[in-house]
């Protein structure tokens, strides 16, 4: 069954542990690049349930501006409070080396993670994706792209369906025409689904909340 997972993005840590503790979920997700100060991360430890670390670059299509070297060591500071940390396949290498060979030295499984906010590959590609971040030391890959069709949302699947055989993968659409993926990829097997704590939390574009997932969650 796959899990369910809460993104947090909030300003503040205090506020990210609140609403993480009185949210209805498998996981949270701690968005670092959501927040307008990380300092003090060592209260993420008062999260009941498991963590996430992530801080998506602007690059990546998330919030964090700062430099590489900024980022690898914020989510460092994270090892300690969580049990995944997510990390981008197109990171400097060097700097992603580090990183993954820190967690796994925490016990931290590491979520290798590619998105595409403009487009969706061919299945084919999105397998040597997952592949890639296989071999780039992911106990988990991670595929997100935007659906400008339904087609994208079944290419997604076929290489969901293929790729779970290879590492476990967390498989999501993005976009209005993607929203069904959010059901769809952990009936398909993905690790697991994102859902918005409430409307307006959303982290993506075409997640659903936590309530509507759940309404699908029978089906899994």
């Amino acid at each position: 069954m796959a899990l369910i997972c809460v993104p947090l993005v909030e300003k503040t840590i205090e506020e990210d542990v609140s609403l993480a503790n009185s949210v209805d979920c498998d996981v949270v997700e701690a968005r670092l690049d959501y927040l307008k100060d990380s300092s003090g991360v060592d209260r993420l430890a008062g999260i009941k349930k498991p963590v996430i670390a992530t801080c998506m670059p602007a690059w990546e299509g998330g919030r964090f501006s700062g430099s590489e070297e900024e980022r690898v060591l914020l989510l460092e500071s994270c090892l300690p409070y969580c049990r995944y940390v997510s990390v981008e396949l197109r990171m400097e290498s060097k700097l992603r080396q580090l990183l993954v060979k820190k967690a796994k030295k925490a016990g931290v499984k590491v979520i290798i993670a590619s998105h595409d906010f403009s487009k969706t590959p061919r299945p084919e590609a999105i397998v040597k994706l997952i592949r890639e971040e296989k071999k780039a030391g992911a106990d988990i890959a991670k595929v997100a792209f935007m659906a400008k069709r339904r087609e994208d949302v079944l290419a997604l699947m076929q290489a969901l369906s293929a790729g779970k055989k290879i590492i476990p993968v967390i498989a999501l659409s993005m976009g209005e025409e993607g929203r069904i993926s959010r059901v769809l990829a952990p009936y398909f097997g993905s690790f697991l689904t994102f859902a918005a704590a409430s409307n307006g939390k959303a982290s993506a574009p075409g997640q659903l909340t936590i309530e509507e997932v759940k309404r699908f969650s029978g089906f899994w």
